[in-house]
């Protein structure tokens, strides 16, 4: 299944690199149009994390494929004129402005692009110009981003003025960025510390927070015991709050089982370092949710819910994430 994503989203992309956004069900001719840059940097990070992960060996063609939606995304980031001095700082521009969480999720494509190495072909890493000096700039501007307990999260790109615009993703997905992207700036560990204490995204089960959390744990980032009350926390909202299910919709499952998966993956690294029931019932609701899921694929694709058969790179990133992570689970 996620072997059959990963073909599905390899020729949805054109000769420019940019995928076909959204399509009907089964129907990849039938283009739906719209575009978002996070969620083509999000659905490339999936497509090498499972080349990465399964440890496949993509032919020319896909390389090829792949490497012009890499370059597209690279096409989009620029230096902000209103940053001073030799910072190397980039982001990520769409319509005049700058989306924190594009930023966030341009690193960890471009950190698993330093992952891939010979998998993309015959240059490894090369094969993306400069990639360790253009994470070193994303890293710069998402640095620039915190403000006290949080990050801003959105940007004029040419003034450099704070836009009122917030996101529930954009904080962990910057967070995450920064902790993939080993970004040494001495200020990640008290802003990761800040977030957790907090319980930052707990209430509203925010699975790119579990993603950060984790490699915050992982990485030992910061205070273990916080790290891991707060992991406890969030995957205990999940467990014990399934309404999520009820909006018949494939993509907020998904979330919530990326959240999960991630944890148990976590969990059977560290072995012992959380409750066995807690464990348990990670298990008992990916498997749950994952069933709900399978009712809205086919062929490697995954649409909305039962009433749109409507199908996006997103929708197909996070479902099969969920997979490729349960796979990685279960072969641990």
């Amino acid at each position: 299944m996620v072997c059959a994503s990963l073909e599905h989203l390899t020729g949805l992309i054109r000769p420019d690199g940019k995928f076909v956004y959204a399509h009907s069900a089964d129907d990849p001719e039938d283009d739906l149009g719209g575009y978002n840059m996070l969620r083509h940097c999000g659905t490339v990070w999936f497509m090498l994390r499972a080349i990465n992960g399964l440890d496949l060996k993509p032919g020319v063609k896909d390389r090829k494929v792949i490497g012009a939606a890499i370059a597209y995304a690279l096409g989009k980031m620029k230096r902000p004129q209103w940053v001073f001095g030799d910072d190397p700082c980039l982001c990520i521009v769409t319509k005049g402005a700058v989306k924190l969480g594009g930023v966030g999720l341009a690193l960890v494509m471009l950190a698993e692009v330093r992952a891939a190495g010979a998998r993309l072909g015959p240059q490894g890493k090369a094969a993306v110009p400069d990639v360790d000096a253009r994470i070193a700039g994303l890293q710069s501007y998402a640095v620039l981003q915190i403000d006290g307990a949080d990050f801003f999260h959105k940007r004029d790109f040419v003034t450099g003025e704070v836009l009122p615009f917030r996101s529930d993703y954009y904080t962990g997905e910057a967070l995450l960025g920064l902790l993939v992207s080993e970004c040494r700036d001495p200020v990640i560990a008290p802003q990761t510390l800040g977030l957790l204490t907090s319980g930052y995204g707990v209430d509203f089960q925010s699975h790119w927070m579990a993603y950060a959390a984790c490699e915050a744990f992982e990485r030992k980032a910061t205070d273990s015991n916080v790290t891991r009350g707060y992991i406890e926390a969030l995957v205990g909202h999940i467990v014990q709050n399934p309404r999520y299910r009820a909006r018949r919709e494939s993509t907020p499952i998904a979330c919530r089982t990326e959240a999960l998966t991630r944890f148990l993956l976590l969990a059977a690294k560290h072995q012992g370092a959380f409750s066995a029931a807690l464990v348990q019932a990670a298990e008992e609701a990916t498997r749950d949710n994952l069933g709900f899921q399978l009712q809205w694929y086919k062929n490697g694709q995954f649409w909305k819910g039962d009433d749109d058969r409507r199908v996006q790179i997103d929708y197909i990133q996070h479902n099969a994430t969920a997979f490729l992570n349960w796979h990685q689970y279960l072969a641990a």
